[in-house]
């Protein structure tokens, strides 16, 4: 660190700006991801300095001398201030940090005055790298901080726990403004030496349900937060490495197949919406294989695919009884058999293209113990997902679309179960080391994500509450099905 040696600060715009002045025109552009914005024409000193500022962190004082000038710059750099990059340093080295806006909304202003309570590093703050510097990111924040130095690192090391900043030396006094400003670094309500510390974001009822890393997954799973290449940009290249569309499986069990008139014998499809209601406990009843195979035909076969069978997996897509993301189909379902009629006991990877159950050699009772359901069902269907299905072609979204689609297929084999008599529940939160040691899978590209456990349901007790809309059309909806 370098305390003993005063601390300066130096602007910048973002990487992606581009200033164009116009002198026929009369005016400088400022080109960025967001807008191009039109201004008068400054001094000649102003433009130098903006076009600068283009080119990396400087001193204005090495470009502006004047008091006009420095008003003049001002005013635009606070109308651009979701453009302008905050740094400060110690040496002419390299900057110590820089403080980047990521959206059009960042605002940065440094404290007006110190802080007078303790400070520390907000919960939500989440250090990572780039291989070349320490990014400090919050979802809570419209910026992000870059860390250039690893003796920047240091200053953080003293916000692990509240302290007063009037302890610190210059140099992290400094780092402790600029982190403020930019949301990273909280103060405390109160400085009182009797009391609790305490700070506002963990008392906020807006924030105390979340915790960091759920929040910071949503806010970089949506737009409006964040500046990172987001949607159909193919990361990986138009040809990345993917898995095909179909997973090779080997030779397996033919399941049954229901015809086109067994599915004109369904009930209405406002009767099986009505009557589904999850399974609390499974009896002892086995399922058939007959019925296992109309599930997973009627919600998860390959209705037809995209190219040929020897199209590059990126471009061959499928069509499928339920919806996905770009048809990408990232998810496999594999049965965890306990019961079933005709089926032996087991595990089995679901062959959607044949209609086939592979069998694996996994141990079902892992699974079945690790669902925690207060009964064991006959069947247990995992659902996984093959992750590059998605992130070759997605980027910022990829997992949030595998939890979009995983709940779209667990709706379907909902429905289609309640129309074929039988009763399921959702699993959530499923062990995924215990299904990447039972399935034989490199959880890092293949995971479990949701399951759905499938029976016959025990007689329910009937539900307490009071009826507010329709309460009886469960009820009719049931005798439909009986």
């Amino acid at each position: 660190m370098h305390d003993t040696l005063p601390p300066f600060p130096l602007w910048s715009f973002r990487e992606d700006v581009f200033v164009e002045p116009d002198p026929d025109q009369g005016v400088i552009v400022v080109h960025s991801r967001w807008e191009d914005t039109v201004l008068p024409m400054p001094a000649p000193a102003v433009v130098e300095a903006m076009r600068r500022m283009s080119l990396g962190p400087i001193s204005l004082g090495n470009v502006i001398r004047s008091g006009a000038e420095r008003r003049d710059l001002g005013a635009l750099l606070d109308r651009l201030g979701h453009l302008v990059v905050r740094s400060f340093g110690v040496d002419r080295e390299q900057p110590l940090i820089s403080v980047v806006p990521l959206t059009p909304q960042a605002a940065f202003h440094l404290p007006e005055r110190p802080p007078v309570n303790p400070v520390r590093l907000s919960r939500f703050a989440v250090l990572t790298t780039d291989g070349g510097n320490y990014l400090l990111e919050s979802p809570l924040s419209h910026h992000r901080v870059i860390l250039h130095r690893a003796d920047a690192l240091g200053h953080l090391g003293t916000l692990m726990r509240p302290g007063p900043a009037s302890a610190a030396g210059p140099e992290t006094r400094s780092v402790i403004s600029y982190l403020m400003a930019a949301g990273m670094v909280v103060e405390a309500v109160t400085g009182d030496p009797f009391q609790r510390v305490e700070f506002a974001e963990d008392h906020d009822p807006a924030l105390t349900a979340w915790t960091p890393i759920d929040l910071m997954f949503h806010t970089r799973s949506t737009l409006g937060r964040h500046d990172q290449d987001f949607g159909v940009t193919y990361p990986l290249g138009e040809h990345g490495s993917v898995e095909p569309v179909v997973k090779e499986a080997a030779e397996g069990i033919t399941l049954p197949r229901p015809s086109w008139d067994d599915l004109a014998a369904d009930p209405p499809f406002s009767a099986v919406v009505e009557a589904h209601r999850p399974a609390e406990t499974f009896s002892e009843a086995a399922m058939t294989l007959t019925d296992l195979g109309a599930l997973l035909y009627r919600t998860a076969r390959v209705r037809s695919l995209t190219g040929s069978p020897s199209t590059e997996a990126t471009a061959t897509t499928s069509d499928r009884p339920h919806p996905t993301s770009g048809d990408c189909h990232e998810l496999e379902l594999y049965a965890v058999v306990d019961r079933c009629a005709g089926l032996a006991r087991g595990v089995y990877h679901y062959d959607p293209y044949h209609h086939r159950l592979n069998p694996l050699d996994g141990d079902p009772d892992e699974l079945l113990v690790s669902a925690n359901l207060a009964s064991a069902p006959p069947v247990l269907l995992m659902v996984t997902a093959r992750f590059r299905r998605l992130s070759w072609k997605y980027n910022g979204l990829g997992y949030s679309l595998v939890l979009t689609d995983a709940g779209a297929l667990v709706q379907t084999l909902s429905l289609v179960a309640t129309a074929l008599g039988l009763a399921g529940r959702r699993l959530d939160g499923p062990d995924i080391e215990a299904s990447a040691q039972v399935f034989r899978l490199d959880w890092r590209t293949e995971s479990s994500v949701c399951g759905y456990a499938v029976g016959h349901a025990r007689t329910a007790s009937p539900e307490d509450g009071y009826p507010v809309n329709d309460a009886e059309w469960p009820m009719l909806a049931a005798a439909l099905l009986a």
